[in-house]
């Protein structure tokens, strides 16, 4: 479980009290969000086309795939996002790439939506503060081994 990166009561209060809205998404502020444990739900590995290789020397394959996560709150948040495993690193490293996929609306002080670009971007910036990286990789292991 991720757990919050800090804990406001007031925040967690305000979790507790969470809305599904009319089109779907739930609205909260950064610093609410920030309060909410989030589990690991799924990881899973990208389907490539099975396509051979463009060159005839060895090369490194790219391996893909992508991860959920989601909240104990009612209602549920959910959280995914791609990353992409850099075999030439070492140790080899996931990194999460592109925008994350979510059900929420990131809100200011005032309850105005920001947007989905800046939501996405604040959820990016919440996921960079995650170790998430072990519990996919465990995941990947098990579950493609």
């Amino acid at each position: 479980m991720m757990y919050p990166t800090t804990h406001d009561g007031l925040a967690f209060f305000q979790a507790s009290m969470m809305t599904l809205s009319d089109d779907g998404l739930i609205r909260l502020t950064v610093e609410t969000l920030r309060t909410i444990p989030f589990t690991h739900l799924l990881s899973g590995l990208d389907e490539h086309d099975g396509s051979p290789p463009l060159c005839e020397a060895a090369s490194l394959d790219t391996i893909s795939g992508y991860t959920e996560w989601l909240s104990p709150t009612s209602p549920a948040i959910t959280l995914g996002w791609d990353w992409w495993l850099d075999p030439s690193a070492v140790p080899p490293v996931y990194t999460s790439v592109g925008e994350p996929r979510s059900n929420v609306m990131i809100v200011d002080a005032q309850h105005r939506d920001l947007g989905r670009s800046r939501s996405d971007a604040a959820l990016g910036m919440l996921i960079s503060t995650w170790s998430w990286q072990a519990t996919v990789e465990q995941h990947i292991r098990s579950r493609y081994a």
